[in-house]
């Protein structure tokens, strides 16, 4: 076997594969796999989200039945994921809301089981990025001073004054990081939890692509999970159904007497701050903005600021 070529490997993993390529991006190649017994899907991570595969092993200690079948290569960025079935994305077209909430409402407890099953030493070994809230303060300066992120090359859309706005934003986020420092744990966040991550293949659900995951705070998965649903629903943030999720999320984290009130808060305060972790993630995916330009995606670092200037300034709606 070529110790180069992934498809080597897949074939020396899989009985019958037949490899079609999918797609490239900047953080990592997608082919699928059409093998004896079954479908999988191979991801060769690049750059800066070279730890998905050693994460994706940590996480299945955990015995979550949210995880696909993986094969890993022992020591390259390489990952053979079972196939999940077909997205909620897709399964949910059409469908009325409250059918897509009772799904989230069963969804969210095992996911935040799943966070609280993984351990955070065995994150950090495999080089899962460190974005707990003690480090959004300094990410947040080092990302603002690259201003390859600002350019008209970049984002057309953001003048100077916008980026002086962002930058204004500094003392809210300083405050808000500090305050969850001191509540619930750090653990995994996927940080692009939504109905295109989410399978479904008879009665099994999977949780998949956790390139984007980091070691955070826990509830800042929410900025994109309830964001997303409030589109798909068509829902402001603030809508009943939309904290029906939030408060089912929440309930397997009222074990070690905190109280509901404190954990919304905690919350709230995740959800502002999270756009700064999903700025940090394009940052890391994309590399450089030229990397990004051709598929549309170099604004996403700047873009995400200005969301978390938003957040930031806000009254509580989450």
């Amino acid at each position: 076997m070529a110790d180069g070529d992934p498809q080597n490997w897949v074939r020396a993993r899989l009985s019958g594969a037949q490899i079609l390529p999918l797609r490239t991006r900047p953080w990592a190649d997608v082919w699928r796999v059409d093998a004896d017994d079954g479908r999988w899907w191979l991801k060769v991570n690049k750059a800066m989200t070279v730890y998905e595969p050693p994460l994706l092993a940590v996480l299945d200690r955990t015995g979550s039945a949210l995880l696909a079948e993986t094969l890993i290569h022992p020591d390259r960025p390489w990952s053979l994921i079972r196939d999940a079935g077909h997205s909620a994305r897709d399964q949910h077209r059409g469908a009325d809301q409250n059918t897509i909430v009772a799904f989230w409402c069963a969804l969210m407890p095992a996911y935040a089981d799943l966070q609280r099953a993984t351990e955070v030493a065995a994150l950090r070994a495999v080089g899962v990025p460190d974005l707990t809230p003690s480090t959004l303060v300094a990410h947040f300066d080092e990302l603002l001073a690259d201003r390859r992120w600002f350019t008209a090359e970049a984002n057309p859309e953001i003048a100077p004054a916008e980026v002086a706005r962002i930058g204004a934003s500094r003392t809210a986020l300083q405050q808000a990081a500090a305050e969850l420092a001191t509540g619930v744990p750090s653990s995994i966040q996927h940080d692009d939890l939504h109905d295109g991550n989410v399978f479904l293949d008879s009665d099994a659900t999977r949780v998949i692509d956790w390139g984007d995951a980091v070691i955070a705070h826990p509830f800042a998965t929410l900025r994109v999970t309830l964001d997303v649903l409030a589109t798909v629903l068509d829902l402001p943030p603030d809508s009943a159904p939309l904290l029906q999720v939030r408060d089912a999320y929440l309930e397997p984290w009222l074990v070690a007497g905190e109280s509901r009130a404190d954990l919304v808060r905690q919350c709230d305060l995740a959800i502002r701050t999270g756009g700064l972790i999903r700025a940090v993630g394009w940052a890391r995916a994309l590399g450089d903005p030229l990397a990004g330009a051709a598929l549309g995606f170099s604004d996403g670092p700047s873009g995400w600021l200005q969301r978390l200037a938003d957040d930031l300034r806000r009254p509580g709606v989450w």
